[in-house]
Formats: C-alpha cells, structure tokens, sequence
C-alpha cells in the first residue's frame, strides 16, 4: 500500500488541521496527549483498565503497520508541536479478517469540534483498501455520545450490561439518517484530498459527535 498523503481539512470552528498517519516518532506526542486526559476521557476510551502508558503501550501504540494495525493522528496546524486533537486506530482481528476493532481518542479541549468525525471518516476511507468490510467499537453503556451516533451511523450493537459491540459495516449508507448523510460528506471530503495529494475544500459536518 503507498504512503497515505498528509491531509489539510479545517474543523466546525475554522481551525486548520492536518490528518497523517502515526508513525513511529510519535510516542512523546502520544504521551503527552495522554497526560492532557480527563479521568473521565480515560475511562471511556479505555474501559477503566489504563492509567499510564508504559514504553511497551507506546511502542504498540505508533509502531503500526498500517494494514493489520492501522492508525491516524489530527494535529492542530496552529500549534504543530502541541500533542494534537485526537487519535483514531483500528487493528484487524485474527480471527475475523474482515473486521478490525477501532477506536477514538479526542482530548476534551478539542471534543465537539468534529475531530471524531474526521477520524472515524479516515478509517472507514482507508478500512475497505486493507480488506476490512466492518468496523467493530467496544463501548461503555454510559458513553451515550458515542453510542447514539454510531447508531445514527448505522451501527448494529450487542453486549453486556456494562459493555457494547459495535459493528459499524461499510461503506455507511447515507439513507439511514441525516447523520450517516453527514459522515458520507466527510468521508467523501477525504477521498477527494487523498486524490488531490493532501488538501480539503471542505469541513466536517454538522452533525459530527466528537
């Protein structure tokens, strides 16, 4: 697979921002992302079960081989070497190919901005060239954000009492409602950067949860 290009797009509130894929280089970014966490924002990402990253969660973490292991960072243009906005990843599950268990991390100060948006787009834009029809979330109950909007998107759920699965199947269909109609428009806004090297008309939609 060619190297993704680096993508220009500008968030709901007008601020540039550039999507890339993690690289390796990226594990003092990472960190200091992490460190700018609420508890809360940790809870819902990791299920309660992080409360640092060691050497080996960094390694894991921006060692990615961008086809089992897939992962892109949002990165602020007007702060370059600030840790960023947010972090989307998935990783392809062994046992089912075809689906890869993904993830978003938005730090709170850029959350409600359509940064989880973007993200979760560039996955589902990259997901079907590795050979990953579906995306699969594990989330908290009481992450009703993230649990309605991947509803909204179409997503089919199952679970516990504590934990849900998601399975988001791609591509998203824009009939389902006016928020799957928006993430189309996103994904769509990427597409055309890729084509074009790396540059975006566009922001993301209105209707964008993170």
């Amino acid at each position: 697979m060619s190297t993704p290009p680096v993508l220009r797009l500008t968030l709901r509130d007008g601020r540039p921002v550039v999507l890339r894929p993690v690289v390796a280089a990226d594990k003092d970014r990472l960190a200091a992302g992490f460190d700018e966490l609420s508890a809360d924002s940790r809870r819902l990402r990791f299920l309660g079960s992080v409360s640092t990253l060691s050497d080996a969660h960094l390694r894991y973490l921006t060692e990615v081989d961008g086809h089992d292991h897939v992962a892109w960072g949002a990165l602020d243009l007007q702060a370059p070497d600030a840790p960023g906005f947010g972090v989307g990843r998935f990783i392809r599950l062994k046992e089912a190919p075809s689906i890869a268990e993904f993830s978003l991390t938005v730090l709170d100060t850029a959350q409600g901005h359509g940064v989880g948006q973007l993200l979760l787009a560039v996955l589902a834009v990259v997901a079907p060239s590795v050979g990953v029809q579906t995306l699969r979330g594990v989330v908290g109950r009481e992450n009703e954000r993230m649990t309605y909007w991947l509803h909204r998107l179409g997503a089919t759920s199952s679970g516990s009492d504590q934990d849900l699965v998601m399975d988001l199947h791609l591509p998203v269909d824009p009939a389902v409602s006016e928020s799957a109609a928006d993430f189309v428009e996103t994904a769509d806004q990427i597409r055309r950067a890729m084509r074009r090297g790396g540059t975006s008309e566009g922001r993301p939609s209105r209707s964008a949860r993170s």
